[in-house]
């Protein structure tokens, strides 16, 4: 797939998303290779499960997350707009991928969901210990099934998104498609990679992160409001 080959042919096992979790204490790291895997997984469920076509959109109302990063990604791969919106702007998406506690939102608006545990590993809603409604897909489970290669006319992520630069950014999660833009977008087309750290976390934890993590770049949280 040719949505991240620019990392790919330089340096597919370096980490290029990295998340902390401070609720629960996660950390994950997702190599080029992984982020690949994954996109490559979530066209193919947008194309193949929900019968999405080139320019329709979809809502990513999820907090921020590997998930929401990952399927973003996908959204991309299959060239289908993602929107992170909550139901109130429904508007025309085609489908969402939501949270249980926001699923009943949607659903009075008529939207096809998918729903993202929020497992830090990824498992399912009923595999984590959730009652899945009955008009809803769960992702986790689902979202395995797909081909690790997504063989449509994907973009390559540098022409879509403008590259800003390839540092390390470290940045404290988002909440519009502009922010994940700068914090994870933009960097991994330049060839960079990101530190998102979620969950409440003091200036010093913040800190001792970015020291770890070799951070480059940190983004205020004030640009994230």
């Amino acid at each position: 797939m040719k949505l991240l080959e620019h990392l790919l042919s330089t340096d597919p096992a370096a980490p290029r998303l990295t998340v902390y979790n401070e609720t629960t204490g996660a950390r994950l790291d997702f190599s080029a290779q992984t982020l690949d895997n994954w996109a490559s997984k979530i066209a193919n469920m947008l194309v193949e499960e929900l019968d999405l076509t080139p320019g329709q959109a979809i809502a990513v109302d999820l907090p921020a997350s590997w998930q929401a990063a990952v399927t973003v990604l996908g959204a991309l791969a299959a060239r289908i707009e993602p929107q992170l919106i909550g139901a109130e702007h429904a508007g025309s998406v085609a489908a969402c991928f939501t949270t249980l506690e926001r699923h009943d939102a949607w659903a009075a608006k008529g939207v096809e969901t998918v729903l993202v545990s929020k497992d830090p590993f990824g498992r399912g809603i009923e595999e984590s210990g959730g009652e899945l409604p009955d008009d809803s897909l769960d992702f986790g489970p689902i979202v395995r099934f797909y081909g690790d290669q997504y063989f449509g006319d994907a973009p390559r992520l540098d022409e879509a998104i403008t590259p800003t630069t390839a540092d390390r950014v470290l940045a404290q999660g988002w909440e519009t498609y502009e922010q994940l833009t700068d914090a994870v977008l933009a960097p991994l087309a330049a060839g960079g990679s990101s530190v998102i750290v979620t969950g409440t976390a003091s200036t010093e934890r913040i800190a001792e992160i970015a020291e770890n993590e070799k951070v480059t770049l940190q983004i205020s949280p004030t640009k994230l409001l």
